[in-house]
Order: C-alpha cells, then sequence, then structure tokens
C-alpha cells in the first residue's frame, strides 16, 4: 500500500501544492517549518494518506496556529511519520464508554439445539473501529464541524482518500489534491 503526501498553501488564488518531500521532516515542527518556509502569507496544509488505512491533516494557520487531525492513530503509530505525530498517538478519546451496554442479539440456550454443538460456525468479526487522535475541529471553521467529519472517518475508515476529498471540498482544497508534479 502506498503513501500519499502532499503541502498546500493557500493564496489569493486559492491553493497550490508545493514541491517539498515530507520525508525530510522528522518531527512535527520540522514539518511546521517547511510549511511556514513554503513562501506563502496564508495558511497550509500538510496531507498524509496511506492507502485504504489512515489519513493526517496538519493544518497551520495564517495566524501560526497548528492543528493536527488524525483518522488512527494506532495505525499512523506503525507508519514511517510515526515520529512527526509521536505527540498525538494517545491523544485519542475513548471509543468506549464503561457504561455502555450492547446488545449482542437473544440469548441462545444450549439445550435447544443439539445440532448446534455438533456444528462448526465462523463467526464474522469485524475491525475494530480506529480511534482518531488530534483536533477534529481542523476544519470546522471551513464547514466541516467535528461531528460531520467524525461521522465521514467511521463511515469510510477504508478509503481515506474519501475523507479527505470530501474535506477538501468544502475547505477549498480538493481540486489541487494530486496535482503536484
Amino acid at each position: 500500500m502506498a503513501y500519499y503526501t502532499e503541502i498546500l498553501t493557500e493564496s489569493v488564488d486559492g491553493y497550490r501544492p508545493i514541491d517539498l518531500d515530507m520525508r525530510d521532516a522528522a518531527t512535527l515542527d520540522d514539518l511546521i517549518e517547511m510549511m511556514r518556509n513554503a513562501g506563502e502569507a496564508g495558511e497550509a496544509v500538510a496531507v498524509i494518506e496511506h492507502e485504504d488505512e489512515w489519513f493526517a491533516l496538519v493544518r497551520l494557520l495564517a495566524d501560526d496556529e497548528v492543528r493536527v487531525f488524525i483518522s488512527d492513530i494506532a495505525a499512523a503509530g506503525e507508519s514511517p511519520y510515526a515520529d512527526i505525530f509521536a505527540d498525538y498517538l494517545d491523544s485519542g478519546p475513548s471509543t468506549l464508554d464503561e457504561s455502555e451496554h450492547f446488545d449482542v442479539g437473544p440469548e441462545h440456550d444450549a439445550d435447544d439445539d443439539d445440532a448446534d454443538d455438533e456444528a462448526e460456525i465462523d463467526m464474522f468479526e469485524p475491525e475494530a473501529d480506529a480511534v482518531w487522535g488530534g483536533d477534529a475541529d481542523i476544519y470546522a471553521d471551513r464547514d466541516v464541524p467535528a461531528d460531520e467529519l467524525l461521522e465521514q472517518v467511521s463511515r469510510y475508515q477504508s478509503d481515506p482518500a474519501r475523507v479527505v476529498a470530501h474535506v477538501g471540498e468544502k475547505a477549498g482544497f480538493a481540486d489541487v489534491l494530486g496535482s503536484a508534479g
């Protein structure tokens, strides 16, 4: 599976891709410095996406505020970009409230059906939901509130490019994603 990485900067004409290699960034501070030095006075965004697995957005606002969102902190922690996101890898919310109880269906009495004892049943075990980290309000000011972003992440967990494109559409950078030479 391949990684897609891109840094985009915003100007009066919209976003444009910047020819920088994120592999040159060993830490988040290095990445932010690269984004700052891109030569634009507006904001910048770094997009890192691992095909079919996870994505991260690093947003540098014009006032130098930094916001980070990672769709799956466990997967990011296993990636070559783990050092960049080290401060966020344990920042995920609790995915299970201890007071929640889940209904797994009607109880089954083993005495009711002796044939079931002899039949082997393959159980479907869905993948655990990914735990996100960082700031889910990363683009709330651009019409992507946290609940919408998290709903997209949950719905399209195996298609992170779709979520990035959705955010990009609303934030204004979708048209230039993938256009870097």
